[in-house]
C-alpha cells in the first residue's frame, strides 16, 4: 500500500470515512489542532425537536408557545396553578386565553423580579395593604412555580434520543477543546459522555456532594475510555444541578434556601427506578439527565441535623392538602425537597450562598480564554443583561490583544458583531461573522474532512493504510461504501 493519492478521491467517500471513525480514533486525529473554545446559547439547542411532541428547545420568545405545547401545561403531572392565577389576576388573561399568550420569558421573569423587589421595599418602610399583601403571596408563588416550570419545559423538549447537532459537532473537536455554555439543557453534556471521552464526574469542573446514578452514591459509575481535556462550564447552571429548594420566602420576600448552611451542589444523572420526591409524585419514562416536573430529593444524611431543624423560636408547620391532584391520600417523599440551579442576569442573587461554586466556573472559563487562539461563539447574542458574560470575553481579548480569532455563528451573526463592534471584538485577532444556522455552520466544516483526512494519513501510517484498505474494498465490489456525512433534519 502507500500509492493513493488522497486529493483524487471521492469527497462523498472520505466523508463516510471520517464519519465511521469512532470517537477514540478521531482525538487522535485532532489532537494536533489548536485549541478551541466552544461558547453556546439557546440559538445552538433550539434546533432539537427530537422529543414525544416535536416540540424544539425553546428560545426566551419561544418559551410560552413550548410550554403551550408541552407535557407540562396538560394534566395532574405538574403543578401549575400559580402562574395560571397569575395571568389571571395581575395581567388580564382569561384561563381560556392562556395558550395565547406568548410574553418573552426573560421579561416576564424580569417583570416579577422587578415586582417583588418593589413589594419587599414597600413592606420594609410599613405594613401592606390587603390587596398588597394578595399580591404579595401571588408574586412570590408565581416566581417560586416558574423555577420548576422552567426546568420541566427543557426536560421535556430535550427528553428524547441524544443525536443532536452536537454530536456532530464533536466530529471536528480536538481533544484540548473546552466547552462554555449559558444554556440549562443536557443536551451537549450527553453526546459528550456518548464519546467515551469525558466523564460527568470531572466533566463539569464542579465537584458534586453526590450523584444520583440509579442511587445515590459519591461518583458516576465507569471511567472514560479515553482521555481529553473537554471540559463542560454551564456558567448559568444546569436542570439536572440539584441544590436544596431555593425560594421567595412569602413573609420577607428575600431569596432563601431549605437549607442555608449548606453550599454543596448534587448532580442527577439517571434513574429508570422510582426515586423520592415531593409526595412521591415520581414519573418515569425520561432519558438520563432528565427528570419529570419534580427533581429527586436530597438524601438528609447528606446535611448536619442542626441544618436541618427549625431556627430557634420556630416550628415547621404541614399544610393539608386537598386531593385534587389523586383519589387517594398522597405519602410524603423522605429526604430535602430539591431545585434545580437555573441561574439568569435578572435571577443572580437567588443563588448567593453558591457563589464560591459558581464564580469558580466563571474563574475556570476565565482562564480557558487566556490559554487559547480561537474562540467560536454559536446561537449566543450576547443579551444586554448578561454584562458578565460580555465582560468574560471582553477581559480575556483585552489581555491577549492581537492574539485571537473569533467566529460567532448565528443567522444574524453580522448584527451580533456590529452590537459588540465597539467594545471587546475590537481587540480580537480576526472576527469572522457566519451567518449560519447551527447546522449549516457544521456542514461547513464537513467541507475541510479531505484535507483533515490528508494531514492524517500523511502523520500516521496506520490512518493511511485504513484509508487504501476501505478504498480498495468499495472499488472491489458494486456496492457504494461511502454516502457522505448527514446531519439531522430538523
Amino acid at each position: 500500500m502507500g500509492n493513493l493519492d488522497i486529493k483524487t478521491v471521492n469527497r462523498d467517500f472520505l466523508s463516510f470515512c471520517w464519519a465511521n471513525l469512532c470517537p477514540r480514533d478521531r482525538a487522535k486525529v485532532l489532537s494536533g489542532a489548536s485549541r478551541t473554545v466552544w461558547i453556546f446559547g439557546a440559538g445552538a439547542s433550539c434546533h432539537y425537536n427530537l422529543n414525544a411532541s416535536g416540540v424544539p428547545v425553546p428560545l426566551a420568545n419561544g418559551f410560552f408557545q413550548a410550554f403551550h405545547q408541552l407535557p407540562t401545561s396538560r394534566g395532574f403531572n405538574a403543578y401549575i396553578g400559580p402562574f395560571i392565577d397569575f395571568l389571571r389576576d395581575y395581567r388580564g388573561v382569561s384561563v381560556p386565553d392562556v395558550p395565547k399568550w406568548t410574553e418573552n420569558i426573560e421579561d416576564f421573569m424580569t417583570s416579577l423580579e422587578k415586582g417583588i423587589d418593589e413589594l419587599r421595599l414597600k413592606k420594609g418602610k410599613g405594613s401592606l395593604t390587603g390587596d398588597e399583601a394578595s399580591k404579595m403571596f401571588s408574586y412570590a408563588m408565581t416566581f417560586n412555580n416558574m423555577g420548576f416550570i422552567f426546568a420541566n419545559v427543557i426536560n421535556e423538549a430535550q427528553n428524547g434520543p441524544s443525536e443532536s447537532l452536537y454530536r456532530y459537532l464533536l466530529d471536528f473537536c480536538g481533544p484540548h477543546d473546552a466547552f462554555i455554555t449559558f444554556n440549562w439543557d443536557t443536551l451537549l453534556d450527553r453526546v459528550l459522555a456518548d464519546t467515551g471521552g469525558w466523564n460527568p464526574n470531572r466533566g463539569y469542573g464542579l465537584r458534586f456532594k453526590s450523584v444520583l446514578d440509579g442511587v445515590w452514591k459519591p461518583a458516576v459509575k465507569g471511567e472514560s475510555e479515553f482521555s481529553t481535556e473537554w471540559k463542560l462550564l454551564k456558567l448559568h447552571g444546569s436542570t439536572n444541578w440539584l441544590v436544596p429548594i431555593v425560594a421567595v420566602n412569602f413573609q420577607t420576600l428575600k431569596y432563601s434556601s431549605s437549607v442555608p448552611a449548606s453550599d454543596e451542589i448534587f448532580l442527577y444523572w439517571q434513574s429508570v427506578l422510582p426515586y423520592q420526591t415531593h409526595k412521591r409524585r415520581w414519573r418515569g419514562g425520561y432519558v438520563p439527565t432528565c427528570y419529570g416536573f419534580y427533581p429527586p430529593n436530597l438524601p438528609g444524611k447528606f446535611f448536619k441535623s442542626e441544618h436541618l431543624a427549625a431556627p430557634p423560636g420556630r416550628v415547621f408547620l404541614k399544610m393539608a392538602h386537598w386531593g385534587i391532584f389523586t383519589p387517594f391520600k398522597e405519602p410524603d417523599g423522605d429526604g430535602i425537597p430539591s431545585s434545580p440551579v437555573l441561574i439568569t442576569p435578572v435571577r443572580q442573587k437567588k443563588y448567593d450562598v453558591y457563589q464560591t461554586k459558581i464564580n469558580h466556573l466563571w474563574n475556570q472559563a476565565a482562564n480557558l480564554l487566556n490559554s487559547v487562539n480561537r474562540v467560536v461563539i454559536v446561537g449566543y447574542s450576547f443579551p444586554p443583561t448578561d454584562t458578565r458574560a460580555r465582560e468574560l470575553l471582553g477581559t480575556a481579548l483585552e489581555a491577549r490583544p492581537g492574539q485571537v480569532d473569533v467566529e460567532i455563528v448565528a443567522p444574524d451573526a453580522s448584527s451580533i458583531c456590529a452590537r459588540l463592534g465597539k467594545g471587546p471584538l475590537l481587540k480580537a485577532k480576526s472576527v469572522t461573522p457566519r451567518d449560519l444556522t447551527f447546522e449549516n455552520y457544521i456542514q461547513t466544516l464537513a467541507n475541510n474532512i479531505p484535507q483533515l483526512i490528508e494531514r492524517a494519513a500523511a502523520e500516521y501510517k496506520d490512518f493511511r493504510d485504513w484509508i487504501e484498505r476501505l478504498y480498495v474494498m468499495n472499488h472491489a465490489t458494486p456496492r457504494p461504501v461511502g454516502v457522505g456525512l448527514k446531519t439531522p433534519r430538523r
